[in-house]
C-alpha cells in the first residue's frame, strides 16, 4: 500500500512537470510574440526603440508591473499586446507562477514527510528511530566535533510519519530501511558512512533486522562505512560475511560499565568525557601508515606522544586489543587508540613523536 502511494505520487508530479513546462513555453512564446510585433509596429513610429527594449516592455507587460517607460501608440503593437499579452501571456503568467508556488509548496511538504530526495553528500545516514531522544543526542553528538560541524546527516526509518524536531544539519528520509529506492532517495552512494541503530532494546529480532539492513547497505555500496548496533554478543556471527562493519554493544557496554563504577567509583566520569565530543580529552583512533621510520616499542611511543600530551590507551593488531607496550613494535596497519584534544592523522602523530 505505501509504495502503490509512492508510485501515484511520482505519476502526479510528472504530469505536473509537464504541465508546468508546457505553460512556460506558452509564457516564453507570448513575450517573444509580443516583443517582436512590438519592434516591428513601433520601430518605425520609435527610432531610438530596440529589441531590447521591446523585450523590457513585453516582459514588464506580462507581469503587470508596467513601469509607463513604454506604450504601443500603432494599431499593430496594440493587437499584439491584446493576443500576446492580454489574451495569452496574463493567463500563462499567473498559471505557471501558481503551479510554482504549488511545486515549491510540495516539495516543502515532501521533505518534511520524508518523501523528497536529499540532495547531499559526503553525510551521515542514521538507520531506525528507536526514540528522538537517541536520535537527537547522537546528532548532537556527531556535530559537535570540530571536523563535523557542516556534515549533513539523513535519518532513514518507516516508524514514523515526519521528524519530531528540528536541525540545520538533519533531513529525513521515509521508507523501508531494506528497499533499494529508499537509499536512492537518501543518496546512500554519495554518503561516508552509516550508523544502523537498534529497532528497540526489548525487540528480540533487532539484531537481525540490523544485520540485514548492514547486507543491503553493503551490497548497494561496499565503499560505505557502517557501524551498527548489537544488542547480543551472541549474534555477532550474524554479521560475519560483512566487510568493513564495525560492531557496538551497547547494552553490554552499559552493563560493563555499571559493574565497573560499582567496584571502582569515578569509572564513568572519565568513561563519559572520553566519549564525547563535547568534552575536551575525547577518545580518537589513528591507523598507522607507512612509512614507520625507526623501530620503536609501544612504550616508546607512549612516552614521546604523552610529552604532547596525547595519552595512548592501547593498540587494536588485527582486531585484537593490546595494552602492553613493552615487547610490542610499532607497525602499519595498527590501530591506536589515545585521548587527546585533537584527532591526528598518522602524519600529525609523528610529528609529535619528533
Amino acid at each position: 500500500m505505501f509504495y502503490s502511494i509512492i508510485k501515484i505520487m511520482h505519476r502526479i508530479r510528472r504530469r505536473r512537470t509537464l504541465g508546468f513546462l508546457t505553460m512556460l513555453a506558452v509564457l516564453m512564446t507570448s513575450v517573444v510574440g509580443n516583443a517582436l510585433t512590438f519592434f516591428f509596429f513601433e520601430g518605425p513610429v520609435q527610432p531610438d526603440l530596440t529589441i531590447g527594449d521591446s523585450f523590457w516592455y513585453s516582459i514588464i507587460s506580462i507581469t503587470t508591473i508596467g513601469y509607463g517607460d513604454f506604450s504601443a501608440s500603432t494599431f499593430g503593437s496594440r493587437i499584439g499586446t491584446v493576443i500576446f499579452i492580454i489574451l495569452v501571456g496574463l493567463v500563462a503568467f499567473t498559471t505557471t507562477a501558481g503551479m510554482l508556488v504549488d511545486w515549491i509548496l510540495d516539495l516543502r511538504m515532501r521533505e518534511q514527510t520524508g518523501m523528497a530526495t536529499v540532495q547531499t553528500k559526503g553525510h551521515l545516514l542514521i538507520i531506525h528511530f528507536p526514540n528522538e531522544t537517541r536520535v537527537r543526542h547522537i546528532v548532537e553528538e556527531f556535530v559537535s566535533d570540530n571536523g563535523h560541524k557542516k556534515d549533513d546527516i539523513v535519518v532513514v526509518t518507516d516508524t514514523i510519519q515526519s521528524l519530531p524536531f528540528s536541525h540545520p544539519n538533519v533531513s529525513f528520509v521515509r521508507g523501508s530501511p531494506l528497499e533499494e529506492e529508499t537509499y536512492q532517495r537518501a543518496q546512500l552512494n554519495k554518503a561516508s558512512q552509516v550508523i544502523i541503530l537498534s529497532t528497540n532494546y526489548d525487540d528480540p529480532n533487532s539484531d537481525s533486522v540490523v544485520a540485514s539492513v548492514a547486507s543491503v547497505i553493503n551490497h548497494l555500496s561496499p565503499h560505505v562505512r557502517v557501524v551498527a548496533e548489537c544488542l547480543s554478543l551472541s549474534h555477532e556471527l550474524l554479521f560475519s560475511n560483512l566487510a568493513d562493519i564495525s560492531l557496538v554493544y551497547t547494552i553490554h557496554m552499559a552493563n560493563n560499565l555499571l559493574i565497573q563504577e560499582t567496584q571502582d567509583p569515578g569509572v564513568t566520569i572519565l568513561a563519559q568525557a572520553m566519549t564525547s565530543n563535547k568534552i575536551e580529552g575525547t577518545m580518537a583512533s589513528t591507523m598507522v601508515d607507512p612509512p614507520v621510520g625507526e623501530p620503536l616499542t609501544y612504550q616508546e611511543v607512549a612516552v614521546k606522544l604523552l610529552s604532547k600530551d596525547i595519552n595512548l590507551l592501547g593498540v587494536i593488531r588485527d582486531k585484537k586489543p593490546h595494552f602492553k607496550f613493552g615487547d610490542l613494535f610499532l607497525s602499519p596497519g595498527d590501530l591506536l587508540v589515545y585521548i587527546s584534544s585533537k584527532r591526528y592523522t598518522w602524519q600529525g602523530l609523528r610529528e609529535a613523536m619528533v
